[in-house]
């Protein structure tokens, strides 16, 4: 849903807004900013590509946007919970250092002793 403060109202007459400096709405104007009220009050100065870039944000969001699809539309599968691998699993996978480890220890322990 859109929200308020990026829908845009109107555009004003820069010469009806009073709490804005002169100096302020000619520097805007001349950068090619123009006034507009938005959807929450407030006056935003934007331009042409600005202005094209707020109305279509909330739009492009609630379309690009995923949503999660529900338990029934599995076909009420279960999906089986990974456990964690047991020591004969461990050892078929790492066998070559474990073997390694022990070798090293075996010499280890003839040279101290």
């Amino acid at each position: 849903m859109r929200k308020k403060r990026f829908l845009i109202v109107e555009e004003l007459v820069p010469a009806s807004l009073t709490n804005i400096p002169e100096n302020h709405k000619k520097h805007y104007l001349d950068l090619g900013y123009r006034p507009y009220r938005m959807g929450d009050g407030k006056v935003k100065w934007l331009t042409e590509a600005g202005k094209a870039y707020s109305e279509t944000r909330g739009a492009a969001r609630n379309r690009i946007s995923l949503k999660k699809a529900s338990q029934e539309s599995y076909g009420k599968l279960r999906r089986k919970r990974r456990h964690r691998r047991n020591i004969w699993t461990f050892l078929a996978e790492y066998w070559p250092f474990i073997v390694m480890a022990i070798i090293i220890l075996i010499i280890l322990y003839i040279y101290v002793y």
